[in-house]
């Protein structure tokens, strides 16, 4: 723009004046246009804390963490903003959006980018018609980074999921130290470098991240998937988190250490791109409707510790943290879930009724409850019953008359009440099996069409909005027979599916209006407010855990909102991929979680050791640290076997989940296997798990 001369008459002054801020206005919310000759330059909002630059030329964006110095960039391996899967003459491919035809960046206010993608090249076929339209929002005042999907066309395409942002956010392995965070089950972390660890182990880490084994999709709130809508990624000098509104749904895309070889070795190719961490959202674009955003929030000098303390502010905002002090005030028998042993006694039900050989009689039951307190000299437990009832789930009533009937039963129970321990039977309402004689494929739901749905699925096949008739049909009755004080219902809100889930929170409602100590397998944030326990978010069946380092997110997060129980399927007692119970043990005490031992009547006598050993061990430490926040975690040693915690209660808790001794920097040395607890009162407790031999 030509300069305005000194010598001018005050009338042309001001109209150049208005031409120069009418000019300035106008660039301010349409596009920057690109000359031709000139070099690409960034489009630029930032704040004190927060520089975000895009990149005219492709619709990439990198963030400039002020205070620690952290630059993070944009895709290290194809400079793409995004990728997009779509279909192209009956084939799905994947397309990087930063190579459309036409990309156009603009400033639509000081904090805000809106950013075109419009005709994306794929091997120089030119799609004519798609376009994605997409807008980054900088807080003014804090270090959070909004970033939406607005908009998308697919022309005559047919559009299935956007990543975008794509890689951004990531870690260059053994470049940067640092680690992926991810809260599938209890949560996992997995560093982006090398570090000591088992020989085998090493083999199998290692050749893994050049395969498709260490990468992968996570749904939101599922079985298997994220407990909580969020994830990110750190590095020695500073950390981001990715929040996500669970209205949005996005899948959640990990690439752990790899280079994508996978991806070239049909060619017989190296791969070009360097090993890296990160993790995408995946947007659904067949759900139209869904907005598509996430909020990132910048962390300067930050870990997962941090991230999990940014998004416990979030989900009290949101309305999922009520407090296990609350929840006591209403029904004073949650205080005996502090410090309590989980027992699960399988008899057989829900899968069969009155198994041969592992099926008990309540006679039984009230001696194993009354060995567990006069011999093993337990504090507190729960115990779980399966197979009290002459039905299938979901038909969860009469209590079985061969094993002694309600008169029977109410003994045990009886006894649980006077010992200061809970009891509940197992009950299921979201299940009909096919080996029931009254399988009842009228409880299905069905879609528009009339057909069955969830066919393929034994434990999650009945219409959620007919699984609270099937409770209010039997429980009632228990409730009035047994005077219980606890119910376990199982499965049910483990599932958090693309639809309307008011079925399954009126269940969740109505159990919580039975004021009794309320429990759920699996469990999931948005129900925290009407249970007082989740029994799981253990790793069981987790191919992340082959790959990452087991880290207590979900406790560091909600603690003392909700009492967190070892899965049955994966008890303390039984070997797994987690561990054995020394293991456990040590991992319940440092992630304040409650010892679970599950078995059938048969195996009882086997358990006791391992029933004492949890009741002296890990107890005392659940009992004063149930109502406190899990304050911090860290890793102490390079192979991630040395961990401290600390409580609001002032617990601190240091173990060590390797085979040999090790120090800490201030020269403590924990013993293989080994623990030190120090209480709120100064008392110090010190000890080890060992393996011995009887001759």
């Amino acid at each position: 723009m030509k300069k305005i001369k000194k010598k001018v008459s005050r009338t042309k002054f001001f109209i150049g004046l208005q031409v120069v801020l009418s000019f300035l206005l106008l660039s301010s919310f349409t596009s920057i246009e690109k000359n031709p000759n000139e070099k690409d330059k960034d489009v630029v909002i930032e704040n004190k804390l927060v520089k975000v630059s895009v990149d005219e030329k492709n619709g990439c964006f990198s963030v400039l963490e002020k205070t620690s110095g952290q630059l993070w960039n944009s895709d290290p391996w194809d400079q793409a903003a995004g990728t997009l899967s779509v279909m192209v003459n009956g084939k799905s491919q994947t397309v990087n959006i930063s190579k459309s035809k036409s990309i156009t960046v603009s400033i639509k206010s000081k904090n805000v980018i809106s950013i075109s993608f419009m005709n994306p090249i794929l091997d120089d076929e030119t799609l004519e018609g798609i376009s994605i339209e997409t807008e980054l929002r900088l807080d003014p005042v804090t270090a959070k980074l909004d970033i939406e999907v607005l908009s998308y066309k697919g022309g005559k395409y047919k559009l299935t999921d956007l990543n975008y942002p794509t890689r951004a956010f990531s870690l260059e392995t053994d470049v940067d130290r640092g680690a992926a965070v991810i809260p599938q089950k209890q949560g996992v972390i997995c560093p982006s470098y090398i570090f000591p660890m088992n020989g085998g182990s090493f083999c199998m880490w290692d050749d893994a991240t050049y395969t498709a084994k260490t990468i992968g999709t996570l749904d939101l709130f599922n079985a298997s998937g994220l407990t909580m809508p969020w994830w990110g990624t750190y590095n020695e000098k500073s950390a981001v988190i990715g929040i996500v509104d669970e209205a949005s749904r996005p899948k959640m895309f990990y690439n752990l250490n790899n280079n994508g070889q996978y991806l070239f070795n049909p060619e017989g190719k190296m791969s070009p791109n360097k090993r890296i961490v990160y993790l995408d959202p995946i947007w659904n674009l067949k759900k139209e409707n869904q907005p598509k955003i996430i909020s990132y929030q910048f962390i300067p000098k930050g870990n997962y510790v941090d991230m999990c303390k940014v998004y416990r502010k979030e989900a009290i905002k949101r309305g999922y943290f009520v407090s296990l002090e609350e929840k006591a005030k209403r029904d004073p028998d949650v205080k005996k879930l502090a410090g309590a042993v989980y027992m699960g006694v399988y008899g057989a039900y829900p899968h069969y009724v009155e198994m041969p050989g592992m099926t008990f009689t309540f006679k039984e039951l009230s001696e194993m409850i009354k060995t567990t307190h006069d011999e093993l000299k337990v504090d507190n437990a729960f115990f779980h019953a399966w197979g009290v009832f002459s039905n299938f789930v979901p038909n969860c009533w009469p209590i079985n008359e061969n094993l002694g009937g309600v008169s029977g039963l109410k003994e045990a129970v009886d006894l649980t009440k006077k010992y200061g321990y809970l009891y509940s039977s197992y009950h299921a309402y979201s299940a009909t099996l096919e080996n029931d004689p009254k399988f009842d494929t009228g409880l299905f739901a069905k879609n528009d069409k009339g057909s069955l749905k969830n066919t393929g699925s034994r434990w999650a096949n009945i219409d959620q909005n007919k699984q609270l008739g099937l409770a209010q049909k039997s429980l009632d009755k228990e409730i009035a027979a047994l005077g219980l004080e606890a119910d376990i219902t199982d499965i049910s809100f483990s599932y958090f599916a693309d639809e309307d889930n008011t079925g399954y929170f009126n269940l969740a409602k109505y159990l919580d209006s039975k004021n009794l100590v309320n429990g759920t397998e699996h469990g999931q944030q948005q129900y925290i407010p009407y249970f007082d326990m989740f029994e799981g978010m253990t790793y069981l069946n987790s191919n992340l855990a082959l790959f990452t380092h087991r880290a207590p997110l979900f406790n560091l997060v909600f603690h003392d909102a909700i009492g967190v129980f070892g899965k049955i399927q994966d008890p303390d007692n039984q070997i797994s991929e987690n561990g054995d119970f020394a293991v456990k043990s040590l991992r319940n005490m440092l992630f304040g979680i409650g010892s679970t031992i599950f078995f059938s009547p048969y195996e009882f006598d086997g358990m006791k050791v391992m029933i004492k050993m949890a009741n002296e061990v890990v107890s005392p430490v659940n009992k004063e640290t149930f109502f406190a926040e899990l304050v911090s975690h860290e890793y102490l040693s390079p192979d991630f076997n040395l961990q401290k915690s600390k409580f609001s209660s002032g617990t601190e808790v240091i173990a060590n989940l390797g085979p040999v001794k090790q120090k800490t920097k201030e020269g403590l040395e924990i013993p293989a296997f080994g623990y030190q607890v120090k209480y709120k009162d100064g008392k110090v407790s010190k000890g080890s798990f060992q393996i011995s031999y009887k001759n």
